[in-house]
């Protein structure tokens, strides 16, 4: 007689579950590495800010470099820090233990090189498109048609960006591979193409109703209109009350899609290099 394995909670239900066992530890985790960031990233702005006027020439690489290379890359490395302390945390209450912030801490430091180099190389991608389209909205004169076209593909570049790099810090954690294999997942079914879309709608949101709300409080005709420091703040505070759910929630995905075997881009049957763990936690056979 063969023994049947209990099925799987749906991707919705086992988030939520380890949200429940471990969402304040996850936030705790977003508030140190979001606070470093705020003040890392802050500071250069404040300094390229107040400085002598910058323009946006090539001629003046020190203001390029500062206002929007080195806080693409320590927004990376803040992020693949807080991405990799978080995993820890994730995968203990997978396994019936519980980490503390501590050492999540502490082991995220240590194992978050790798995914800083690529999250700040995705960063880099991003701040090179918000330079191109600053310097080009100020040194030339488009037409509004053609700001708007410009508008339009940036924000939809910006998304799919976002979309097909949303499992990369996961990849890279759990099986130590690239983008490649991130794109390959995130585009390899139907459910995980949904589950990823879900999570972006929900910091979107978010994301609007913040802004909804900065600007009917302070009055302001537009968010634009506001100081950049409350607009870093704002962001910074969202993104701390948001991680949580973002975090767990594309975990719970990734876990689920490479759990589901003979399928394009599955897990490997070869053991990860350097004897890293296997791959397929099953997070929702612990509670």
């Amino acid at each position: 007689m063969i023994e049947q394995t209990p099925a799987r909670p749906s991707w919705l239900r086992e988030t939520l579950a380890l949200l429940r066992a471990c969402w304040w530890r996850v936030l705790a985790i977003s508030v140190v590495t979001e606070g470093v960031a705020l003040l890392a990233v802050g500071g250069l702005l404040l300094s390229g800010t107040f400085g002598p006027s910058p323009g946006l020439g090539l001629d003046e690489p020190v203001y390029i470099v500062g206002v929007y290379v080195l806080p693409a890359v320590l927004s990376g490395v803040c992020t693949a820090w807080a991405w990799a302390a978080g995993v820890e945390v994730l995968r203990g209450a997978g396994e019936g233990r519980r980490v503390r912030v501590g050492v999540a801490l502490g082991l995220g430091v240590r194992r978050g090189g790798r995914l800083a180099l690529w999250l700040a190389g995705v960063g880099l991608i991003r701040a090179a498109a918000s330079f191109y389209v600053f310097y080009g909205f100020t040194d030339y004169p488009y037409s509004i048609s053609s700001v708007e076209t410009l508008s339009t593909v940036m924000t939809v570049g910006g998304w799919y960006l976002s979309f097909a790099t949303a499992l990369l810090p996961l990849v890279v954690l759990f099986e130590r591979r690239g983008p490649m294999r991130a794109w390959l997942l995130a585009h390899s079914r139907a459910a995980t193409i949904g589950q990823i879309v879900a999570v972006l709608a929900f910091g979107w949101a978010a994301d609007e109703l913040a802004d909804l709300v900065l600007t009917q409080a302070l009055q302001a005709d537009v968010l634009y209109a506001l100081p950049w420091s409350l607009q870093l703040t704002t962001n910074s505070v969202l993104g701390v009350l948001t991680s949580a759910v973002t975090m767990t929630a594309l975990t719970v995905a990734y876990l689920h899609r490479v759990a589901v075997p003979g399928m394009p881009g599955g897990p490997s049957a070869d053991p990860a290099p350097d004897g890293a763990e296997p791959v397929v936690i099953e997070l929702g056979r612990t509670w």
